[in-house]
């Protein structure tokens, strides 16, 4: 632990449930447990919204206390009594937070009930009672307002405002704030922030999260099933595989199956698989789309899979394309899928869109195009399929660069920065 930085009583509080979505289990518990190795006594709080069944947990991992808190009502997502459902789970949240008398609090998005947790503790009159209240700091990974997150959800016109007016208000009035990218960091700034009080926190990948990943992946594990079994069990033949892991929010479909096309002009059998699925179908439209085209059989389509089945099929892949359009939602927002590519050494050929540009060192670890040129993209793709030496050597790199650089172990600091600054400002 570094010197000057004392133990600090901390306390995460998680934007909604471990599962389906990713922030929690990769990004805040992550964190947490980098930080409770670093000496601090670390909860986490989470307010499982999306999916209660995970509600009424209170257990110790790996040094941190993790509090899955029990939903009134077990309102749906997607149901209008959120309206209610969520201000009540947010006043629960902020009284088991202030149940762990922290030194700092780390909200972990300024909106829904983790916006209005931030809300509950600012006006709290326990809070306002205690001699030394918490330091507030506020995480924020995504643009959530228009141009981010509101274009993707189908949100009506009231709930847009409420969340642009939770994410300005909740970035403006926080002690301090992390970000996960070089455009968030931005907006902070433009929202009052002052450069000392953010702090850049990409994420990163903590190996205990992906129990056997990496040696499963490795050449030469004999224990692994071979690729052919895998491609057998898929059903996918021979050839060539360019790889699309992806939820399809960063881009359109057709983009894909331009990229395979101009690839199968050098390349005639190369085909495309895809890991995941979109939220509307969307991989169903490429599906259409290639049959329409003529190329039934060189898209597969292997959806969403179970995490200890995802390296043997992503290893599969002779290249991966990162497709991300040159939007706001983009250029903030920072990929955990495209980490764990690069760290299983899959040669990856992205749009240099916001930190696309960051994990990708240009022509070492990956190769970064024009975002959308989608005749860049193939012709890189291209390169890579027919130049075994170049897809080794940026294979080798693109591990070495994430274990160097995107460890939580080695990212944990500069949330330390921000608690800092935070309880300097909350003493002055």
């Amino acid at each position: 632990m570094t010197p000057t930085v004392t133990r600090l009583r901390i306390t995460l509080v998680a934007p909604f449930a471990r599962q389906p979505k990713a922030t929690t289990s990769a990004r805040t518990i992550p964190l947490a447990r980098a930080l409770a190795s670093r000496g601090h006594t670390v909860t986490v709080i989470i307010p499982p919204y999306d999916n209660p069944a995970e509600g009424g947990r209170d257990e110790v991992i790996d040094g941190v206390r993790i509090q899955s808190m029990r939903v009134p009502g077990r309102v749906a997502e997607a149901s209008p009594l959120q309206a209610l459902a969520q201000p009540i789970l947010a006043m629960q949240a902020a009284r088991a937070t202030i149940a762990t008398r922290p030194d700092v609090v780390h909200l972990f998005k300024p909106k829904a009930v983790t916006g209005l947790t931030h809300l509950a503790l600012r006006g709290h009159h326990v809070v306002r009672s205690l001699a030394r209240p918490p330091a507030i700091v506020v995480d924020t990974d995504d643009w959530e307002g228009d141009g981010g997150w509101n274009d993707y959800e189908s949100y009506p016109w009231w709930q847009r405002q409420i969340v642009n007016a939770q994410e300005r208000w909740g970035i403006a009035n926080a002690d301090a704030v992390t970000v996960a990218s070089q455009t968030l960091q931005a907006q902070a700034w433009s929202y009052g922030q002052p450069p000392a009080r953010v702090e850049y926190l990409p994420n990163g990948l903590d190996d205990r999260d992906y129990p056997n990943w990496w040696t499963a992946s490795a050449p030469g594990d004999s224990g692994k099933p071979s690729s052919g079994q895998v491609r057998a069990r898929l059903g996918i033949g021979p050839g060539p595989i360019i790889l699309l892991y992806t939820r399809f929010f960063e881009f359109a479909p057709i983009r894909a199956l331009e990229t395979l096309i101009g690839i199968r002009k050098a390349v005639p059998n190369a085909m495309l698989l895809v890991v995941g699925a979109g939220k509307f179908n969307q991989e169903r439209d490429l599906e259409t789309e290639a049959r329409l085209r003529g190329l039934t059989g060189a898209v597969h389509l292997a959806g969403w899979q179970r995490l200890d089945a995802l390296p043997e099929i992503l290893s599969l892949a002779d290249v991966a394309i990162a497709l991300a359009d040159d939007n706001l939602a983009n250029r903030a927002k920072c990929s955990v899928k495209l980490l764990q590519l690069l760290r299983l050494g899959i040669p990856v050929i992205a749009d240099a869109t916001g930190e696309q540009s960051n994990y990708i060192v240009p022509n070492v670890s990956g190769i970064l195009v024009a975002p959308g040129n989608t005749e860049a993209m193939a012709s890189a793709a291209i390169t890579c399929l027919t130049d075994p030496d170049l897809r080794q050597a940026i294979s080798a790199h693109a591990r070495k660069r994430v274990q160097d650089h995107f460890g939580w172990d080695i990212l944990a600091p500069a949330a330390e920065r921000a608690y800092l600054a935070a309880l300097a400002r909350r003493d002055r």
